[in-house]
């Protein structure tokens, strides 16, 4: 008898043996709506752990690989018990799903068979990241491959959005839907897409924080071209086999905090089409040259600016995000020195990001009261609608006729945007040859922008290095935003 079959025999008869003490139980049959069982939540593991036929298929597991040895050092040892549980579970989410008899002769259990012999053969898994994002879309409707990622567009009907997304990601991830257990982890605020990284590792649980930040990137990336509201709603990483070690799981975003509220009152969708793979590939690589190897940094300030321009897409409060953004246009543009930085904000990005579109004195006079509204949230003070409002409406970018609500999200969208050309400059100037502005320096910055000729030496280099790879369009202010509400840019 080879290894296959008799791995075949003794997990057949371990199914046996497992269902009938489910079924006393009251486990099994479970709810075809929710057929997702978890050891140690749905069932007590030493029911089975006991069973003649669950030690027989451990020890046949055992001698399949070396990992599985006792002589394995600890962190590179591996236990059958949890293939074995996994290889139950899934058996039975599949036969449930299904609609099939309630045994081993069910045509689930060659399927649940293959993958728990490839789980216990492999060196390495398959792990995948899939996540639900807001406001993203590819110009086609179609799916769009990236270098890294994948773009799954969400084209359903409202009604049916949900079942889409769960069916999405899992064809990607196998009963992906039992990670957000009873609930319902999305929200809604159209257009959406799945973006789904995946790679090989012997690791898979530091692979999924891996996967997870390189999504993140694309998203950097993305929002730094195209200025859009794209919002992370969750994420599901797991391993692509029915059965594995590391099961589906669930990771919220605070910007979804809400099952039908978006987190900005306005929408600029990004639409991603063939020639954004340039694009994206071209800044990318501007963004390793730009930082190079920064040893010995926890975190430089360019770091600091990345990660709270991109925190300011989680927050749900709109000071929340304003603060983050103000945080990262400091470290972005105002240096070393702690003095005169507002005047100091205000000269650079006048200086470095002025377009005929957004001239040098709207930027002047926005940041000046941004930052007014940066200073009253420090210091705790309080704010009344109709200031709040006034102060809104004032900035140059925010529409004449904006309800209140709207219009605070279109002065943090105003900032938002000074922050994203301000990280391009930034990257861009480093990443010329040869730099002329590198991300951990600052001085005699102010005098050579204070410099006619040096200033538009400085400007027309960094959307040159932007035109290399087509994305010259990112230089300037973006079209104005939506209103959540309205079907216009949808």
């Amino acid at each position: 008898m080879d290894d296959r079959a008799s791995i075949s025999d003794l997990a057949r008869a371990f199914l046996t043996s497992a269902l009938g003490v489910l079924r006393r139980e009251s486990v099994v049959p479970t709810p075809r709506f929710h057929p997702f069982l978890q050891v140690g939540r749905d069932y007590f593991g030493d029911s089975l752990m006991g069973l003649s036929e669950f030690v027989a298929l451990k020890d046949a597991i055992a001698e399949r690989h070396p990992r599985f040895s006792d002589a394995t050092p600890h962190m590179e040892r591996d236990f059958a018990n949890g293939y074995i549980f996994s290889f139950l579970e899934a058996f039975i989410a599949e036969v449930s799903l299904n609609g099939e008899d309630w045994s081993p002769d069910a045509a689930s259990f060659d399927r649940c068979l293959a993958s728990l012999v490839s789980a216990i053969e492999a060196e390495s898994r398959e792990v995948a990241c899939c996540r639900e994002v807001s406001n993203l879309t590819t110009a086609s409707g179609e799916p769009l491959e990236f270098s890294d990622v994948t773009i799954i567009p969400l084209t359903a009907p409202p009604h049916e959005h949900s079942r889409e997304a769960v069916r999405t990601i899992a064809r990607v991830i196998p009963h992906a839907q039992s990670a957000p257990g009873r609930t319902s982890p999305d929200g809604w605020d159209p257009p959406h897409s799945i973006v789904i990284a995946r790679d090989h590792s012997s690791k898979p649980f530091e692979s999924a924080k891996t996967l997870s930040r390189r999504i993140e990137r694309f998203l950097l990336i993305g929002r730094l071209l195209h200025a859009g509201t794209c919002d992370s709603l969750y994420e599901v990483q797991g391993e692509t086999a029915l059965v594995r070690w590391y099961t589906p799981t669930l990771m919220h975003f605070r910007g979804s905090a809400g099952s039908l509220w978006a987190p900005s009152m306005i929408r600029r969708t990004t639409r991603l089409d063939p020639q954004d793979i340039e694009r994206f590939d071209g800044l990318s690589e501007a963004i390793a040259t730009a930082e190079g190897d920064p040893q010995g940094m926890l975190l430089s300030s360019f770091g600091m600016a990345k990660h709270r321009f991109q925190m300011s897409y989680h927050q749900h409060a709109w000071y929340e995000q304003l603060i983050d953004l103000a945080i990262a246009f400091e470290a972005a543009l105002s240096g070393a020195h702690k003095t005169d930085v507002l005047l100091r904000l205000k000269t650079r990005a006048s200086a470095l990001l002025a377009t005929e579109n957004d001239p040098v004195d709207s930027i002047f006079k926005d940041i000046g009261i941004l930052y007014d509204l940066r200073s009253k949230l420090i210091h705790g003070n309080a704010f009344s609608e109709k200031g709040l409002a006034k102060s809104a409406k004032s900035i140059t970018t925010v529409p004449d006729d904006s309800p209140s609500g709207e219009a605070v999200d279109h002065a943090v969208d105003r900032l938002r945007d000074l922050v994203r050309r301000a990280l391009l400059a930034r990257i861009c100037l480093a990443a010329c040859e040869p730099p002329l502005w590198n991300l951990d320096e600052d001085k005699g910055v102010d005098a050579q922008l204070a410099d006619a000729s040096t200033r538009d030496k400085w400007c027309s280099t960094w959307r040159a290095v932007l035109e290399r790879f087509d994305a010259h369009g990112s230089v300037d202010r973006p079209r104005t935003a939506a209103s959540f509400v309205s079907p216009e840019d949808r």
